[in-house]
């Protein structure tokens, strides 16, 4: 499996964060595919808030026997984990919406200029 450096492989790779920054300052093409890429993780981040609010939304239901800081953090640490995942899979499609809208508004700001 070859290492691909300017996908997102994980919510906490750091490295990919800072291809994408580099690559948003080159080319038209490399800053729409930054630009691709930054809907990604926006959607990533939009199914984590989602499943968060899950989570939160069952805590009523939760069982003190298992309950413990270490456990609550492992599953945030899952959610935010399965939101990236999902977000990869272009599930919901909030990634597509976004660079949809910002092309359209490129090609608007650039024909009245």
């Amino acid at each position: 499996m070859a290492f691909n450096s300017t996908s997102m492989q994980s919510t906490y790779d750091f490295a990919s964060m800072s291809a994408l920054k580099k690559g948003s300052t080159g080319s038209a093409a490399e800053r729409a595919q930054a630009g691709e890429k930054v809907a990604a993780e926006f959607e990533a981040e939009f199914l984590r808030l989602v499943t968060s609010s899950m989570q939160k939304a069952s805590e009523p239901f939760k069982s003190d026997l298992f309950s413990s800081n270490s456990s609550d953090f492992y599953q945030d640490m899952f959610y935010s984990e399965l939101g990236h995942f999902l977000a990869q899979k272009k599930s919901i499609g909030v990634a597509d919406f976004v660079v949809n809208s910002l092309s359209e508004q490129g090609q608007k700001g650039s024909g009245e200029v």
